[in-house]
């Protein structure tokens, strides 16, 4: 697969999936990372250009780019987020960390099984008790921190929102085109948040079954700002877990949002035969929409598992290596070949 990326020359807005029609809401945030089928929109659109495709011959279209539910010739992966040309992870959900402390913990399975949404399913408790510890929803690993985790350890390190990008709250007012005036009604004032992303990091998304890729710069995001764009290599994965027969099973990480029907979790048994659910690490749910270009309406919203979430599995079959070896870096859930529900197999100790 190539690796496309963009470094945005100015702030970046995705918008989340929010109302924002006047007088309903009057802010929105901005997504981060920007959905997956956001970005490989753009990169198919830059793809069809590059290609000389003439975007009224649909069935042309449809052999080249694929259509928006299915990508195919295209396949997609990300998206991506890189600090100088690295590629960063998603801290796992099982992660505790305490700042009055600086120490880690992990949650582990209780032990004892509850009545839950999910089945019957053993609680996670912390390890050990630290004063002030919580999940970092929004950090990530570097990769030797995160091949660390796997290996069933505690990362040394991991990195914070604020070393990624800046918050810029913006403020607007509704405006009269045909005048070229502001509009006076009232209501009509709005405050979007955009976010500029620090030296040296940028985002990714890599793509495969393409001829002809773009380079240069893109319309990137609300407002139309610029990024350029660079074709190159996907960096290594990360290595599979060493196995020394101390595991009690396996945590599987989504390391891109998954897409699970509006589920929390997928159909196990259709992923493989000898995985069992014991328990679950799962973040808030993330909020996805769009545009529908070719309908000319607005796609249904749904709900995503967010990059991060764990899920402890037991192998029934005794075969730990084996599954390891067919599960790690895969993608499970809907959708996948935009990218969604990439996993990594780690270790339960």
């Amino acid at each position: 697969m190539k690796l496309i990326t963009f470094e945005p020359i100015d702030s970046i807005f995705f918008r989340e999936a929010k109302p924002f029609n006047a007088g309903e809401s009057g802010f929105l945030d901005s997504q981060f990372p920007p959905p997956a089928q956001t970005l490989s929109g753009s990169i198919r659109n830059a793809i069809g250009i590059a290609n000389g495709i003439d975007w009224n011959d649909k069935s042309a279209v449809a052999i080249l780019l694929g259509t928006a539910d299915y990508p195919t010739p295209l396949s997609f992966a990300g998206p991506y987020l890189f600090k100088n040309e690295k590629r960063l992870y998603p801290v796992p959900l099982n992660l505790l960390y305490s700042e009055n402390t600086k120490e880690w913990t992990r949650l582990t399975p209780s032990g004892t099984e509850f009545k839950t949404d999910m089945g019957d399913r053993q609680l996670p408790k912390p390890e050990k008790l630290l004063e002030g510890a919580k999940s970092i929803e929004e950090g990530w690993l570097d990769a030797v921190n995160m091949q660390k985790v796997l290996n069933g350890g505690l990362p040394d390190s991991f990195i914070a929102a604020d070393d990624i990008f800046v918050r810029e709250p913006r403020v607007g007012i509704g405006r009269d085109n045909q005048k070229s005036v502001v509009n006076k009604e009232e209501g009509l004032l709005y405050f979007t948040r955009h976010l500029r992303l620090k030296d040296g990091i940028t985002l990714g998304m890599a793509v495969d079954g393409a001829t002809l890729f773009p380079n240069g710069m893109r319309r990137f995001g609300g407002e139309g700002r610029l990024a350029s764009i660079t074709v190159g290599t996907m960096p290594k994965q990360l290595d599979k877990p060493t196995i020394n027969g101390q595991e009690k099973g396996l945590i599987l990480t989504l390391l891109t949002h998954g897409d699970f029907g509006g589920k929390d979790t997928p159909d196990w048994s259709s992923i493989h035969p000898a995985l069992k659910l014991v328990t679950a690490c799962i973040g808030k749910p993330v909020r996805e929409g769009g545009w529908d270009y070719a309908k000319r309406q607005p796609k249904p919203l749904k709900s995503l598992v967010p990059a991060g979430s764990c899920y402890f599995m037991q192998v029934t079959d005794g075969n730990l290596a084996g599954v390891v070896a067919q599960l790690h870096g895969i993608h499970i859930g809907q959708y996948i070949k935009y990218g969604y529900g990439e996993i990594a197999v780690g270790l339960w100790k």
